[in-house]
């Protein structure tokens, strides 16, 4: 039995090594980060972005107080962000937290900096109510500002707040042109992409032209979804660019389709192809389907009613299969509509990367062809494999020391349009990490798709799916009656045990 000096000696060490060991973790913190994709751990690039700041940056955090609990776990999570970036950058990054909701000012000052207020139903007292809350963050150098008009939970939080540090602490952006002249859609048709693009490059609208070369001032030059020809003397002006060690991204479509107006599918060309051999790759003249694929709405009569029903389209490709590669690595989900496969021609002068290909149940069909909307789709449709839908390429175009150049076989998978309706998050991801990779010049380019937005279930065989489904009914079955089995053994040899002369309980 323990003496009273022996139990409060253990005590009092019990006492001194709870204090160490808060004195220890409050001087070195240690962490596992146990996620797939290294959610919660700071990545190079912001490590040095940190360590390079020319002075401290703010961060003025306009969350409301009391929020419902599923959005205030995004207010935590940006808060954990916050304290990191804070004591990795040695004091450099200041931040603090404001509650809009708590004066009239604060409310003003929160709409002024850019912060847009959400409406969220709340259920209290066994009573439902609209709550406006606050959920953004301005981020100040000097002069400069940006703004995070709302923090989701689950978005890339460090692309968010590493790029909006970066654009107020860099001056010289690099200017991307957007190339216009061949029936391209203008910079308003392209919002999103736009505004991705933006926070760290200057945009331009820009032509180029037969006898001039493209202006020095001019990092990357972007071409999307030409309905022209682009003649060969420009694409000979692009060429030289290119010599000089400047990007290009091309994203074009071979496909011309009006399901309003017609029914018909063809290809198209517009100059871009011929030119492209020369480096190796090709857009070859069919026309990709998969099983795996968007939906369009389609009226259809139920009854007396005709309503709008989403059916799939195999002619709009659902993308899941991406390369590990910094223009496509950490994408979930792109849709294309009326793309062709990109082949390549064995040229061993420039480096062919495939980007993003389609599922293992897709086809290629010659063109042109009749798009049948109420056909009955079977897997025999689709006996191909993936088909690679964009490609990198580096090399020396032109003669020169080495560039890059992103080409995807669909031009209007990040268009907008005038409706500025919303287009598929990671379309326009895709296309702004071709830019930065071309372009490499931020450095940030595996932060931006660092987030969790689409995680579908892996596609099962009809084969596969009966054997889970037996599996599940048998195996509660085939473990009660093992259970049983080894119970009644071990009762057996107890009893046996029990019965032996000499036995005692």
């Amino acid at each position: 039995m323990r003496s009273r000096q022996q139990v409060i000696r253990f005590a009092l060490l019990f006492a001194t090594a709870l204090v160490l060991v808060n004195v220890l973790g409050t001087r070195y913190r240690v962490r596992w980060d146990l996620t797939s994709d290294k959610r919660y751990t700071l990545s190079d690039a912001t490590l040095d972005m940190l360590d390079s700041l020319p002075e401290a940056v703010t961060v003025s955090a306009y969350f409301t107080e009391d929020l419902p609990p599923d959005l205030a776990v995004a207010r935590d999570e940006f808060q954990d962000l916050l304290i990191e970036y804070a004591q990795r950058s040695h004091g450099n990054v200041v931040y603090e937290f404001i509650d809009p909701n708590g004066a009239d000012s604060l409310e003003q000052q929160a709409l002024q900096n850019g912060i847009r207020p959400l409406l969220v139903n709340t259920r209290e007292k066994d009573k439902a109510q609209q709550m406006k809350v606050y959920m953004g963050a301005v981020v100040r150098m000097g002069e400069q500002t940006a703004t995070i008009p709302v923090v989701q939970r689950g978005s890339a939080l460090e692309w968010e707040l590493s790029s909006r540090i970066k654009q107020v602490s860099v001056t010289d952006k690099p200017t991307v042109g957007i190339l216009q002249g061949h029936g391209e859609p203008s910079v308003n048709q392209l919002g999103q992409f736009d505004l991705g693009l933006s926070v760290l490059y200057n945009i331009e609208p820009m032509a180029i032209y037969d006898t001039l070369p493209i202006h020095s001032r001019f990092n990357t030059i972007v071409i999307i979804d030409p309905k022209d020809t682009i003649p060969p003397a420009q694409l000979q002006r692009l060429e030289e660019f290119m010599a000089k060690g400047h990007g290009v991204v091309i994203a074009s479509s071979q496909v011309q389709s009006d399901l309003q107006s017609s029914a018909m599918a063809q290809i198209k060309e517009n100059g871009l192809n011929d030119w492209l051999q020369q480096f190796g790759v090709r857009l070859a003249p069919r026309i990709i389907t998969d099983a795996s694929c968007g939906q369009v709405q389609v009226m259809q009569r139920r009854g007396y009613f005709n309503m709008q029903t989403a059916i799939a389209f195999p002619y709009f490709p659902l993308i899941t299969h991406f390369a590990d590669h910094p223009a496509s690595a950490g994408l979930d989900a792109v849709v294309f509509q009326f793309a062709t496969p990109i082949e390549t021609t064995g040229d061993s002068t420039y480096q062919v990367t495939p980007l993003l290909m389609t599922s293992d149940k897709s086809n290629a069909l010659p063109s042109p062809v009749y798009v049948d909307i109420q056909k009955q789709w079977t897997d025999a449709d689709f006996p191909m494999g993936p088909q690679t839908l964009g490609v990198a390429l580096e090399g020396p175009f032109g003669g020169g020391p080495g560039a890059k150049m992103v080409v995807f076989s669909n031009g209007n998978f990040a268009v907008n349009g005038q409706g500025q309706d919303q287009v598929n998050p990671d379309n326009v991801n895709l296309l702004v990490n071709a830019v930065d990779w071309v372009t490499d010049r931020t450095g940030l380019i595996e932060l931006r798709n660092k987030g969790v937005d689409y995680r579908p279930l892996d596609e099962l065989s009809d084969g596969q799916r009966a054997s889970l489904k037996w599996l599940n009914l048998l195996l509660p079955v085939i473990l009660v009656i093992g259970i049983g089995v080894v119970r009644a053994s071990w009762r057996r040899r107890q009893r046996t045990k029990r019965m032996t002369p000499g036995h005692v309980e």
